[in-house]
């Protein structure tokens, strides 16, 4: 039996698998656990492993030039400034629905937020009145 008919055979059998054996299978070729996951993706992710290990991976030679390619390319390498986030302009409203119902603050100046009449300090005080649970605000408003 060649090669290709064995792995075929293999991915095949993938199939027919259920979460817990893909799990148990991607262990045994990557040598650690995966995470969450579902069990498409852990089949796409084993049959390349066995690709990989049949046909082998790719030359070192393809690797540096893959990695020349991602280093020159500035959209493959999104780089954080020291640059500090501007601040939200005065009178600005940020709208959140949660659970079925709209939340309006307004910015105001010195870093103040007015959230139904009242001023507050942070906008992750906001978030935590109207979730009854700690968020980050500016993350809750979708301003992060």
């Amino acid at each position: 039996m060649e090669k290709k008919e064995i792995l075929e055979r293999q991915i095949t059998a993938l199939e027919n698998c259920n979460v817990a054996a893909l799990k148990e299978k991607f262990s045994e070729l990557f040598g650690f656990e995966c995470g969450a996951t579902n069990a498409k993706n852990l089949r796409n992710r084993i049959a390349y492993k066995l690709q990989e290990i049949y046909f082998g991976g790719l030359s070192d030679e393809d690797k540096a030039l893959l990695t020349e390619i991602a280093n020159n390319d500035p959209a493959s390498n999104l780089q954080f400034s020291n640059v500090a986030p501007r601040p939200l302009a005065r009178g600005t409203r940020l709208c959140r629905d949660w659970k079925g119902k709209t939340y309006e603050v307004i910015v105001h100046p010195n870093n103040k937020f007015e959230f139904e009449g009242e001023m507050y300090r942070s906008l992750s005080a906001i978030a935590d009145k109207i979730t009854g649970t700690h968020w980050n605000g500016k993350k809750f408003f979708g301003v992060k």
